[in-house]
C-alpha cells in the first residue's frame, strides 16, 4: 500500500517545477504552489494585485504523469471537496473542505460512502486562477488520509459504566482510557480493530500501561532475586500478587453529574453569605440575593460572562465577542434596579449614567461593510481619528435590531466602587453604547472595569490617578487639552495594530508611564498619491499629532483646574529645509512618518521609603523619510498605472528620560579605599550577619526567625559539648581540680 502512494507521489515531486506556477500571469501566485494535505482541510493564499478578480476552479487529476495541463477550470469538478474564498484588501484565502467522512467500513452497517482500506483517500487536485479566461496561476494539492480510527461512533461518557476497582489492582488494559474509541498505541484496547492496530503494532505501549499486569513487583518479598541487597528482607512488602502502587491511579468513584446551567446570579437567600463588613477578596452582593456580576478574563484569557465582583480588587478586562443578535441583546446584568449590600445590611443604589458613542474604532476590529472590494480604494487614517471620542449623554434605552443594526448597544462599563473600612458607601456606573452593525466576520471588543476609590467625600474624582502624588511605574500618562483657565482630561496615545496592520483598522492604547514602547502602521497609497507631496506631509503630521494632547501632568493626581500641575507638550515642527521638491512620479521627500514622543522624569523625593516621580517636560518631534514607489526593475509603465497599491508604514514611539535631581555625593578617600564592611561592594556582609533576627526582614515571620536562631545556638551548644574540644577542657579540669 506505502509502496503504491510512493509511486503515486514520485511523479509530482520530480515534475514540482512543471506543474507549479506558469509563470505568475499578471503578478498572481499561489502560496504556497504545492501541498501534501493530509487532513480535511486545505488553506492557501492567492498573492497579487489582482487577486481578488480572478477567477478559482478545483478538478481532481486522474493521471499524475500528465504534466501538460494549461486550461482555466470553469467550475468545481470534485464530487467531494467544497471550494470557498475569502477576500481581504491586499489577498485572497483558497479554502478546500472535505465533504464525506473518513469513517471505516467495519465500523458501519449499510453505509456506502465509508473507507474500505486505512488509506482512504489519494488524489491529486489542481487548483486554477483565472483572470479575463487566462490561466495565471496553478496550486496542487496531493491528498493522503487515513480513516479516523480515534472515535468510533457517538460517545456518552455519563452513561458508561466502570467496575469497582477495589479488589482489582488493575484493568485488563490500563492505557483504554476513552470509552468506545481506539486509544492509539493501546494494543490491548478490545475498540480497536486489526487494521487499526496495524497502523501503530511497532509502538504499543509496554510493562503495566500497556496492559501487562501480571508481573509481580520488586517491592514484594516473594519475589526477591539475586542480585537483591542484604538489607532487602527488612524492608520489603508482604503482600498480595493483586496489590499494586497503580491502584489509586485508576479507580474512578462515584459518578457526579455536572450542571451546565451554573450562574452566579442564580443563588438564593438560603445559601448566600451576606457579608457583614466586607473584606478583600469577598463577592460584592446585589439586591439581597445574587452576587454583582460582571465579565471578567480567566487564567486561560477567555471571558467569563458570570464572574463576581470582589471587594477591593481592581480590574480593567476587554471581551472580544462575535457580532450576532444574541450578543445585541446582552445586557451583561446592568438593569435600573442595581442594589449594593453596603456591608452593614443596607442597599444603596448605583448611580447610573449613559453615553453613547458614535467612534467605534476602538471597539470593532474590522468593518468590512465601510471598505469596498475595489483595487483603487487606498487604505488611510482611521475617519474619526480625534484624541477626545464624540460622546454625548443619553437616556437610559432597551438594545435593539433594526435593519442589521444593533442600536444601543452596549460597548463599555465602568464601575467605581468608594469605600471607607469594610463599607461601601456609594458605587457608579458609566455605560457606554453605540450602534453597531453587526456585520461578518467583524467582531466586537467590549471593556468592563471596577476601581475601588477611598476619599473623604461621596463624590467620585473628576481625573483617573495614576499615582498619589507621583507617578506610578505601569500606570497611563495623564494628559488634558486647554479650555480656558481649566483642561479637559484627553489619552496620550500610540498605535495599537489589529487585524491586518493598516490604519484605517488600528486602534489606540495609552501611554505607561515608565514604559518606553514603539508601535506603527501601514498604509496603503497610490501613485497619484505623490502628485501633492505637501499635501501628504500634512495628512500624515496632523494625523500623528492627533495621538497626543498639548498638556500632560506632573504628577499622577494633578488638580486639571490648576495648570500650575501641568506643563506644556513641546512641538517640534519637522524640518521643513530638508524638503527637496523633485519632479519624480511616485517620489516626496521629508515625509514626517515617525512621531517621537519623549518624557523627561525625575525622582524628586519619596514617601514612607516610596520613591517620587515626576513628569519635569515632554517634547514630541517628527523623524522624516523619503517615500517611493516602487515600479520593479526599469519598468516604468507600472508606475503609471493608478491602480498599483503599495504598503507605507507609519510608527510612534515613547521614550522616558530620567533626569537625576542633583549629582551623588563625591565619595571620600576611606570610602574608596577602605570598603571591607561595605555590604554594596562585597560578597561578603559581615554587619548583616544577624540581619533575619532585625524587624526589616521580609522572609518568615519575626517570631520564627527567633525560633530558628535559637535552635541553631542549641545545635551549637550541643556540638561544643559533645566535641573533642570540650573533653579536651573536661579532662583538663579534672587534672587541676584532684591534684
Amino acid at each position: 500500500m506505502y509502496g503504491r502512494v510512493l509511486a503515486y507521489l514520485s511523479p509530482l515531486l520530480c515534475c514540482g517545477f512543471l506543474l507549479g506556477p506558469s509563470g505568475g500571469w499578471a503578478g498572481l501566485v499561489f502560496q504556497p504552489s504545492f501541498l501534501l494535505a493530509s487532513g480535511p482541510e486545505v488553506n492557501v493564499y492567492l498573492v497579487g494585485e489582482n487577486s481578488s478578480l480572478a477567477y478559482i476552479g478545483v478538478e481532481t487529476i486522474t493521471d499524475p504523469y500528465d504534466s501538460s495541463q494549461s486550461d482555466c477550470v470553469k467550475a468545481n469538478s470534485t464530487d467531494q471537496w467544497l471550494l470557498t474564498t475569502y477576500e481581504d484588501e491586499m489577498n485572497v484565502n483558497v479554502q478546500l473542505t472535505l465533504d464525506r467522512s473518513l469513517v471505516s467500513c467495519e465500523d458501519l452497517l449499510n453505509e456506502t460512502n465509508c473507507c474500505t482500506e486505512p488509506l482512504c483517500i489519494v488524489e491529486t487536485l489542481r487548483v486554477t486562477a483565472c483572470l479575463d479566461g487566462n490561466l495565471a496561476a496553478t496550486l496542487l494539492v496531493q491528498v493522503m488520509m487515513f480513516v479516523n480510527s480515534t472515535l468510533n461512533g457517538i460517545v456518552n461518557e455519563s452513561m458508561v459504566l466502570i467496575p469497582k476497582q477495589k479488589y482489582h489492582p488493575l484493568g485488563p488494559c490500563p492505557c483504554n482510557l476513552t470509552a468506545q474509541a481506539c486509544d492509539v498505541r493501546c494494543c490491548c484496547d478490545e475498540e480497536c480493530t486489526p487494521s487499526m492496530i496495524q497502523l501503530f503494532h511497532s509502538y504499543c505501549f509496554t510493562g503495566v500501561f500497556g496492559g501487562n499486569v501480571s508481573q509481580a513487583f520488586d517491592q514484594l518479598c516473594s519475589v526477591q532475586n539475586a542480585n537483591a541487597p542484604d538489607w532487602f528482607p527488612f524492608l520489603c512488602l508482604e503482600s498480595s500478587f493483586d496489590n499494586s502502587p497503580y491502584l489509586g491511579l485508576f479507580y474512578d468513584g462515584d459518578t457526579v453529574s455536572d450542571s451546565h446551567d451554573f450562574s452566579f446570579g442564580t443563588a438564593t437567600s438560603a445559601v448566600l453569605n451576606i457579608p457583614v463588613g466586607y473584606h478583600q477578596g469577598d463577592h460584592i452582593v446585589k439586591n439581597e440575593d445574587e452576587y454583582l456580576i460582571i465579565p471578567q478574563r480567566s487564567l486561560n484569557g477567555q471571558c467569563l460572562a458570570n464572574a463576581p465582583v470582589a471587594y477591593l480588587e481592581d480590574f480593567d478586562w476587554r471581551c472580544v465577542t462575535s457580532l450576532t443578535a444574541a450578543a445585541c441583546a446582552d445586557n451583561h446584568g446592568i438593569s435600573d434596579d442595581i442594589h449594593i449590600q453596603n456591608g452593614q445590611g443596607l442597599l444603596i443604589p448605583a448611580v447610573i449614567t449613559y453615553q453613547k458613542t458614535t467612534n467605534l474604532r476602538n471597539f470593532i476590529a474590522t468593518t468590512s461593510a465601510s471598505i469596498e472590494p475595489s483595487l483603487a480604494n487606498q487604505s488611510w487614517f482611521p475617519e474619526h481619528q480625534i484624541i477626545t471620542a464624540s460622546v454625548e449623554p443619553v437616556h437610559k434605552s432597551e438594545a435593539k435590531l433594526v435593519d442589521g443594526m444593533c442600536q444601543n448597544m452596549i460597548l463599555q462599563g465602568d464601575y467605581v466602587f468608594s469605600w471607607k473600612g469594610n463599607v461601601i458607601t456609594n458605587v457608579t456606573l458609566l455605560v457606554t453604547v453605540g450602534d453597531v452593525p453587526l456585520d461578518y466576520p467583524a467582531t466586537l471588543t467590549q471593556r468592563f472595569s471596577a476601581t475601588f476609590i477611598n476619599f473623604r467625600n461621596d463624590q467620585p474624582p473628576n481625573v483617573t490617578r495614576s499615582g498619589n502624588p507621583g507617578y506610578q511605574i505601569g500606570k497611563p500618562v495623564l494628559g488634558a487639552f486647554e479650555n480656558g483657565n481649566t483642561l479637559q482630561k484627553a489619552p496620550v496615545s500610540i498605535w495599537r495594530p489589529v487585524g491586518n496592520g493598516l490604519c484605517s483598522s488600528a486602534q489606540t492604547t495609552s501611554v505607561l508611564f515608565g514604559k518606553n514602547s514603539i508601535s506603527g502602521c501601514l498604509l496603503r497609497l497610490g501613485i497619484d498619491t505623490f502628485d501633492d507631496c505637501i499635501g501628504l506631509r500634512s495628512t500624515i503630521y496632523e494625523n500623528l499629532l492627533n495621538l497626543v494632547p498639548t498638556n500632560i501632568s506632573r504628577r499622577g493626581n494633578s488638580n486639571p483646574s490648576d495648570l500650575s500641575e501641568w506643563v506644556p507638550l513641546f512641538k517640534v515642527p519637522p524640518n521643513d529645509s530638508a524638503n527637496l521638491e523633485i519632479e519624480l512620479s511616485g517620489f516626496c521627500t521629508g515625509i514626517p512618518a515617525n512621531l517621537n514622543l519623549w518624557f523627561f522624569t525625575s525622582v524628586v523625593g519619596a514617601i514612607e521609603g516610596v520613591p517620587q516621580r515626576e513628569i519635569l517636560g515632554a517634547e514630541v518631534n517628527f523623524s522624516t523619510v523619503t517615500w517611493q514607489v516602487n515600479c520593479g526593475g526599469g519598468d516604468t509603465a507600472a508606475c503609471e498605472n493608478n491602480s498599483l497599491l503599495q504598503s507605507f508604514s507609519v510608527s510612534s514611539s515613547v521614550q522616558f528620560i530620567e533626569i537625576p535631581v542633583q549629582p551623588e555625593p563625591m565619595k571620600t578617600s576611606f570610602q574608596m579605599n577602605y570598603f571591607e564592611y561595605d555590604c554594596s561592594r562585597n560578597d561578603v556582609c559581615w554587619p548583616e550577619l544577624a540581619y533575619p533576627l532585625t524587624r526589616h526582614y521580609q522572609g518568615e515571620t519575626y517570631s520564627q526567625s527567633i525560633a530558628q536562631a535559637m535552635l541553631l545556638v542549641f545545635f551549637f551548644l550541643v556540638a561544643a559539648v559533645l566535641g573533642d574540644p570540650w573533653n579536651n577542657i573536661r579532662k583538663a579540669w579534672h587534672k587541676t581540680t584532684f591534684r
